[in-house]
């Protein structure tokens, strides 16, 4: 009887473990669900950059920093629409706030802005 007690506690000890709220160190903003359907299904998610960007200024409004690599991630997505101004925009704010990325947001910028100063002097 003790040996089913003691198994009764300890399994309510475990699912109480489990049960408990999952708490993440930053807000993604359904950034995880989003970029699945972004990738194979993008007529269902086209507006995903946008609501990605809207995120960013909603965090930054906050005063909070947005997740690593949501910067370059809309930096990319502005790529992708040819608008590299802003892409090099992202890419930087994404290498000031996370000092990890600074050599590859860096090299990115480089070469977006060697592109551009070739395409304008053709």
């Amino acid at each position: 009887m003790k040996f089913l007690k003691l198994g009764v506690i300890l399994i309510t000890t475990i699912l109480a473990g489990c049960a408990s709220t999952q708490t993440t160190l930053y807000d993604w903003g359904g950034y995880d669900e989003g970029i699945y359907e972004y990738y194979y299904d993008p007529v269902e998610a086209a507006s995903f950059p946008e609501l990605v960007e809207a995120h960013i200024v909603q965090l930054e409004s906050n005063s909070q920093t947005p997740a690593p690599g949501l910067y370059a991630e809309v930096g990319t997505f502005k790529l992708k629409t040819g608008d590299i101004e802003n892409a090099i925009t992202y890419y930087k704010k994404e290498a000031s706030t996370w000092p990890e990325s600074k050599a590859l947001m860096d090299a990115i910028v480089q070469n977006l802005e060697r592109q551009t100063d070739t395409e304008e002097k053709n």
